[in-house]
């Protein structure tokens, strides 16, 4: 069984939000069409309008960027106006960073570390 994870990104009254709305699991074939149906449900079903999309991030698979098939373009054939799409490229930045020296890694670990460091003062001076 496929599953689909499906973030929202949307401005409020308290400004930009992002929330997962959902995962979709998918039964049986993974085509274009059948993840496009269950994107459109899912907004449907937490009452948000389809045309309402403006940008569209995949993972760059085929069904989903697919130029004739793929869920990118059947959502746009159902939209009103011309979206956005882009490649997700977290996989390949956590592929590449396996092979990172293990210099980088220590340097990288303590530059999160000091973020995290100002963004928990910062939150915390709030």
């Amino acid at each position: 069984m496929a599953q689909v994870t499906l973030f929202v990104t949307y401005m409020s009254t308290q400004g930009r939000k992002e929330d997962l709305l959902g995962f979709l699991s998918l039964s049986g074939q993974t085509r274009g069409e059948d993840i496009a149906n269950a994107v459109q449900k899912c907004l449907e079903d937490n009452g948000i309008d389809i045309n309402k999309i403006v940008p569209i991030a995949t993972d760059g698979a085929r069904s989903m960027i697919g130029i004739h098939r793929g869920v990118t373009s059947i959502l746009q054939k159902k939209i009103n106006h011309e979206i956005l799409t882009f490649h997700c490229i977290i996989r390949q930045e956590a592929l590449c960073a396996q092979t990172f020296p293990a210099e980088i890694v220590e340097v990288m670990n303590l530059v999160i570390k000091i973020i995290n460091s100002i963004l928990a003062k910062t939150l915390y001076l709030r």
